[in-house]
């Protein structure tokens, strides 16, 4: 038999989403590991979760699947873009996914032109070497 669910549902997992972490997701090319993990401590020191490939992908895990599921429970998305990340079918895929889902994405700059990403040349960006404003802009976002 089918069940029915009340509205009261979505309700309480609204409520829940408010009092848990703010979760970003970070987007990368592997070749760019140690600056996403940096940015990743960054993040996680200001007072938001984050989620990394490189430390929330487990043996055995299915990528898609995680990916898609850490996706759908972050509040936004950063995306480290780099001459590498820009000819990553990855790091397209999970633009495409943090976009379909209409959440924020803020591309980081990292030895690019802001239109280096075809996918994201509408979206104002943030140079590396200016990071301390995506963590101000985020702090604000958090509240």
């Amino acid at each position: 038999m089918a069940r029915r669910h009340s509205g009261k549902r979505g309700a309480k997992k609204k409520a829940r989403s408010r009092t848990s972490p703010y979760l970003v997701f970070i987007s990368h090319s592997s070749k760019e590991a140690w600056i996403a993990n940096q940015i990743s401590k960054e993040l996680e020191a200001l007072g938001a979760r984050t989620w990394l490939d490189s430390k929330d992908l487990r043996g055995g895990d299915i990528w898609q699947e995680k990916i898609l599921g850490a996706i759908d429970n972050c509040q936004e998305g950063l995306v480290l873009v780099s001459p590498d990340s820009v000819n990553s079918w990855w790091v397209a895929f999970e633009i495409g996914a943090l976009s379909g889902q209409r959440k924020t994405v803020t591309p980081i700059l990292n030895g690019v032109d802001p239109k280096g990403m075809a996918s994201m040349r509408d979206v104002q960006a943030i140079d590396l070497n200016e990071f301390d404003k995506f963590l101000a802009q985020l702090k604000g976002r958090m509240k």
